[in-house]
């Protein structure tokens, strides 16, 4: 009850901020590096957003709050977070945080039933005023496949492949990996960045 309560308060309070239409999210090349508080979604469970004829419009994802490094669309200064009517807004932005605890999960390599996810790269998002180190990102249908992710835990709980998540299609996916640990080492050498994450074993899909 509580995701649901906040999940809806974040979508009333986002009203007035401008919300990524679908399919419309940022390219991930290039990216620009920021230190500060960001939300990072490659993990993160989502629901689907729907219209009266049953199509899924956007998501609305439960991401995490962290301090450092990241890397995203936009210069510095437009994604420190700021506060309006009471709540506070950041941006969603990409690291590899989780990369030595997650394994990356694959799916929609069955295009005959593809899965939809969520695209939160730069998506708006508002902290849980209850949970600080949680933010509702809304977040834009991701277009082409297959995608990976971090969340799904390789099908063992949490719905794998069946599941909605933010995630990126491969090839962004394996280009912020690979270009937030060498930008890093090269410029940031005493910040702790995680090499690409392992893959699963394979796909699961109920």
């Amino acid at each position: 009850m509580k995701i649901l309560r906040w999940i809806a308060l974040a979508a009333f309070a986002m009203l007035p901020v401008p919300v990524l239409a679908q399919g419309s999210g940022p390219d991930v090349h290039p990216a620009v590096f920021c230190q500060g508080l960001y939300a990072l979604c490659i993990k993160a469970p989502c629901a689907p957003v729907i219209d009266k004829n049953g199509n899924i419009t956007s998501f609305t994802c439960s991401c995490d709050v962290k301090p450092g490094w990241s890397m995203g669309p936009g210069d510095c200064d437009s994604r420190v977070p700021f506060v309006k009517n009471g709540y506070t807004f950041m941006t969603s932005t990409y690291s590899n945080y989780y990369n030595k605890t997650n394994l990356t999960m694959t799916c929609n390599t069955d295009t005959a039933r593809p899965t939809p996810w969520a695209w939160c790269y730069g998506a708006p998002c508002m902290v849980d005023p209850v949970d600080p180190t949680k933010a509702a990102c809304t977040c834009p249908v991701g277009k082409s496949n297959p995608m990976q992710t971090l969340g799904g835990t390789c099908g063992t709980t949490g719905g794998g492949c069946n599941g909605f998540w933010s995630a990126a299609n491969s090839a962004d996916d394996n280009y912020a990996n690979v270009h937030f640990y060498e930008y890093m080492k090269q410029n940031h050498a005493d910040y702790p960045a995680n090499p690409p994450a392992a893959m699963c074993a394979a796909p699961k899909r109920g």
